[in-house]
């Protein structure tokens, strides 16, 4: 929550002082501190690390900037100045693909190690003493310091490291994408705002610069001309002691500023716009060339004393006081002055620059605001430089601004560009952004006559080559395509089969349905021919979209394995991600809920290394899926709030499609049907209102709801295109599921019979929402109801019977408990006439037990206990550090601080060093062309990856063996399964009941399959 406190009071010290002592007692914190210009942020920050370093802490600081820096510059300073001996540099990227597809492909595996090593490194610093990080002027962050910046948030309750950021909030001065940068902010994040000074501590600071006391009209007129903020207040009050007070009081800020730049010396003035223009931060060495003249110390210390320098220079840059002195600096230039600044610091770092990639954003930056015929061509040609540089370092956001710069030139490939910039925006989540330059340079291609680019701007309509995420029912879409097809030469190539199943894909519910299959195996056998893996990957993503009913499941199921084994052949991690993906349906519907969760798992892995949120926000779903198919409903929604997070980050329609989805089967099936819920049914029906699956859907939904007018409208539209109508594709099932739901409730014998007609060949299949969004139980479930309703009680008997034999293999509770409720509505008793009584009660040291009709005596054990606690609260989720106290261990506030990390320090660097040994082992062998090596590289490398990956927990929190959650839970999940296995024993059917009764976790729960009285 944030909180307003004000200058001049002891609040956001002490404020930052608490959060400091929890920082040096193993409690990393972190804060931003909020105003605008001038409100005393960087004071603040200063005697906070003033009160650190008098601690024994080591205090770095970092400076964000507008001025074109490279991604991760501020802590590039912080590190230097923290690790001297550890360079902040991105890793090697894989090459792009030689035949040009590769401008749609990314891996983002290196921003992932990078982060580990950035966080590893805090943990070492910070272990000899404590470590505070303060990072300046937030509201120019680049968008991949930014993201380094979450996960270091998240690390920081191991560490013993504060971080605190002063960022500006004043929208008149930064614009509104400050306020948005504080609020992406994690959480944890403490908020402190400095709002104005009022009245009474105006007249004090005015009496301060005065020398005695302001009388009470003119500390009014301070205030008012001010605002309270207390660099204006005090700049003024400065002014108004240098001359007399008739002199009146300046009317702004920038005025005090300007005549203060005017004391100074001609020379020292000449420094300070050459300053100004090169940007907060500039190297003396850079701005003496450009003077033609040597900066000395005493222009410096000149400078310093006027208070427009912070001091001298740190690292041989030149820092302002303020930044706003910067601007006045700046803006008191002409523009023909400011221009000439701008070419001559431009052509001086083109000449001097030892790391040209580095320097290109800050060149670019200066030929774009500097006069001359060439000027434009130069700022482009760096623009692309740079832009090129920070895409490969994972500096997605910061590439796509220099693209823009870039494709201000006329002497670049447009097109080229053009697909770089889409990337670069899919990549940093702004897929409409991505949509809009791909139809542009689609447009453009078109007038050049360049079909191959065309064609990857289609393509790129779609998420790249992959196409992770194909919008449906997109004409613009299916024009391009079209047309990139006419124009592609016709015979195989790489682009051709792509475009033909992408087609494929696109296809779907329009009037040429029926030519997805065909073109779909076309594209897979071209690409076969062509040789190229990522195509072919593609390809065969279209071909299981084409066969994506319910009759061929097992079809579709081998062809995702082969295009799993294809992906990794062509080290293509997202189309590696599509592959799992659709290997995972399968799987749902197959009801292998093993596999479903080994394979959600690998999933994870890949996407934790990837590290892009247009892949991460499927995990989340798919583990809120399987919470809710085991009544766990609280962990269901925490994970689509989860999900829901990282899919807004990805710009993903999908994701708010699933998440909703997956809330409102939550809500279903925890028997919670409220008007919310209602009203984004609704919305969810009108963004598919064409979509016959959505009008099952709604008639469904509003009929469990209680609103048959509702419902039979629905219906009544469904029926009017007839079943036919939905299409045999991944949601043909919940199609089916609805119609035949509402048939029963609705009272419509004969569609109930049509639907179970179609069903009935799919009986042991289970019914998935989308793309995993929810799970509606089985086929066999739904036809037991409708053979139910239709008067058929042997068929329903049968069928029921089998949905409770699938649920208990799943532990699906809540719809074990429905079918057994169906059952019994027609007759059948699928519970015990009396509750089974039972006996687990301790006895010395042994413990008696009883189960139906046997009786035994097991060794006392912790574990033992543990079972005693959750047997006396069936169905209540318990606690591991409740159980650790119950069975008297240290209360749960109590339990002890870290053992230490997972991996040491000593272990994580070996494993580090050795993957990048591997990374240039792997290049080398393909620029050998020894491609039999190359599989054994990447597997040992990527076992390292997820090594290291394991040794950190949550947005890379370095994991210890001491989490007191972690610890209790492996140890309590131990301490169970040894207990169960000492009653096997001697009690083989009570260890079975237990065995599918009892599940651990961080939270442990009893859920008997039957009704149970345990005696204590």
């Amino acid at each position: 929550m944030e909180r307003r406190v004000m200058v001049g009071r002891a609040g956001p010290l002490a404020d930052l002082g608490h959060l400091l002592a929890a920082a040096f007692d193993g409690r990393g914190r972190s804060a931003v501190v909020l105003g605008e210009p001038g409100m005393g942020k960087t004071t603040l920050a200063e005697a906070l690390a003033d009160q650190a370093t008098d601690a024994g802490a080591t205090v770095a600081w970092g400076w964000c900037s507008a001025a074109g820096v490279p991604p991760f510059w501020p802590w590039r300073t912080i590190f230097r100045e923290l690790a001297p001996q550890h360079r902040l540099a991105a890793e090697r990227q894989a090459g792009t693909a030689a035949d040009g597809l590769g401008v749609l492909r990314g891996d983002a595996g290196a921003r992932a190690r990078l982060f580990v090593t950035v966080v590893d490194t805090l943990q070492q610093v910070s272990a000899d003493r404590p470590v505070v990080i303060v990072m300046e002027d937030l509201q120019w962050v680049d968008s991949a310091s930014l993201l380094l910046l979450r996960q270091v948030v998240d690390a920081l309750p191991g560490l013993r490291v504060l971080l605190v950021a002063t960022c500006r909030d004043e929208p008149v001065e930064s614009g509104d994408e400050v306020l948005a940068v504080v609020r992406e902010l994690p959480t944890a994040v403490q908020r402190i705002r400095l709002d104005g000074l009022e009245l009474d501590e105006v007249a004090e600071l005015v009496a301060r610069g005065l020398g005695h006391a302001a009388t009470d009209e003119l500390a009014a007129m301070v205030h008012g001309r001010t605002g309270g903020n207390p660099f204006f207040v005090r700049e003024v009050s400065r002014l108004l002691a240098a001359r007399p007070p008739t002199a009146g009081v300046p009317e702004g800020v920038r005025e005090v500023l300007a005549r203060r730049i005017a004391r100074v010396s001609q020379d020292c003035q000449r420094v300070l716009e050459i300053a100004a223009v090169a940007g907060n931060g500039a190297e003396v060495t850079l701005v003496s060339a450009v003077s033609e003249a040597p900066v000395g110390v005493e222009l410096l210390e000149e400078a310093a004393t006027a208070r427009l320098l912070a001091g001298p220079p740190v690292d041989g840059r030149m820092y302002f006081t303020h930044d706003l002195v910067r601007e006045v600096l700046d803006a008191s230039l002409g523009a023909a002055r400011r221009a000439a600044l701008h070419r001559a610091l431009a052509e001086q770092l083109e000449t001097t620059t030892t790391d040209e990639d580095d320097a290109a954003g800050e060149i670019a930056r200066h030929w774009s605001a500097a006069f001359g015929p060439d000027a434009t061509e130069r700022a482009a040609t760096w623009a692309l430089r740079a832009a090129r540089a920070a895409r490969s370092r994972m500096g997605y956001e910061q590439a796509a601004d220099s693209y823009r710069i870039a494709l201000r030139g006329k002497d670049i490939e447009r097109t080229k560009v053009m697909l770089e910039l889409g990337e670069a925006q899919m990549y940093a989540g702004d897929l409409d952004g991505a949509r809009q330059t791909f139809a542009q340079t689609a447009d453009v291609a078109r007038r050049n006559g360049r079909a191959s680019h065309l064609a990857m701007a289609a393509l790129g309509l779609g998420t790249g080559l992959g196409g992770f995420e194909v919008p449906q029912y997109d004409e613009l879409q299916l024009d391009l395509l079209s047309e990139a097809l006419a124009s592609l030469p016709d015979r195989d190539g790489g682009l051709r089969a792509a475009v033909l199943g992408r087609l494929s894909l696109a296809y779907a519910g329009t009037d040429r349905e029926g030519e997805r299959l065909e073109l779909a195996r076309s594209a897979v056998a071209m690409a076969e021919r062509v040789g190229n893996p990522c195509v072919e990957a593609g390809a065969l993503a279209a071909y299981c979209d084409a066969v994506a009913g319910p009759g061929q499941v097992d079809e579709r199921s081998v062809a995702a394995g082969r295009m799993l084994a294809v992906a990794e052949r062509g080290h293509d991690s997202p189309c590696q991600l599509l592959a799992r993906r659709l290997r995972l349906m399968a799987l749902m519907e197959r009801g292998d809920w093993p596999a479903v969760d080994a394979e959600i798992d690998a999933f994870s892995r890949t996407s934790d290394r990837v590290m892009l949120p247009l892949y991460a926000w499927y995990v989340p779903l798919w583990r809120g899926a399987r919470a809710l198919m085991s009544g766990d409903f609280e962990t269901a929604l925490r994970y689509a709030d989860d999900a829901e997070a990282i899919g807004l980050r990805a710009g993903s329609a999908n994701a708010v499609l699933m998440v909703s989805t997956l809330r409102l089967w939550t809500d279903r099936t925890a028997g919670v049907l409220q008007a919310s819920h209602v009203a984004a049914v609704e919305e969810l029906i009108r963004t598919a209102s064409e979509s016959t699956v959505a009008m099952a859907m709604g008639a469904s939904y509003f009929a469990a709801a209680g609103d048959p007018q509702k419902s039979r409208r629905f219906f009544d539209r469904l029926m009017g295109r007839g079943l036919d109508a939905i299409p045999d594709d991944c949601e043909w099932l919940e199609g089916m599921w609805h119609a035949g739901d509402a048939a029963i409730a609705l009272d419509r014998a004969d569609v109930a019979q049509d639907v179970v007609r179609r069903l009935a060949p799919y009986e042991e299949l289970w019914v998935v929402d989308g793309i995993g969004g929810g799970v509606m139980g089985t086929t066999a479930h739904i036809l037991g109801r409708l053979a139910a309703y239709l008067g058929d009680t042997g068929e329903a008997r049968r069928l029921l019977a089998n949905a409770v034999t699938a649920y208990e293999g799943a532990n699906a509770v809540p719809w074990r408990t429905m079918a057994e409720k169906d059952l019994a509505a027609i007759g059948v008793a699928v519970r015990p006439a009396t509750r089974v009584e039972g006996m687990f009660r301790p006895d010395g040291r042994t413990w008696r037990v009883r189960w139906r009709d046997g009786e035994a005596s097991v060794p006392d054990s912790k574990g033992m206990h543990d079972l005693s606690v959750l047997l006396r609260r069936p169905g209540e989720p318990v606690h591991v550090l409740d159980l650790v106290a119950a069975a008297g261990g240290p209360a749960r506030t109590a339990a002890g601080g870290d053992t230490g990390p997972m991996l040491d320090s000593t272990a994580r660097a070996a494993y580090k060093r050795r993957v990048a040994e591997l990374e240039e082992a792997v290049a080398e062998a393909e620029r050998e062309g020894a491609s039999d090596r190359v599989p054994t590289l990447t597997e040992e490398r990527d076992f390292l990856v997820r090594e290291l990956a394991a040794a950190y927990g949550l947005a890379g929190r370095v994991r210890t063996t001491g989490d007191q959650g972690e610890r209790a839970r492996k140890a309590v999940a131990m301490r169970i399964a040894t207990a169960i296995k000492a009653i096997r024993a001697v009690h083989p059917a009570l260890a079975r009941h237990l065995e599918l009764a009892v599940s651990t976790g961080r939270f442990c729960v009893y859920r008997p399959e039957e009704n149970a009285t345990w005696h204590t």
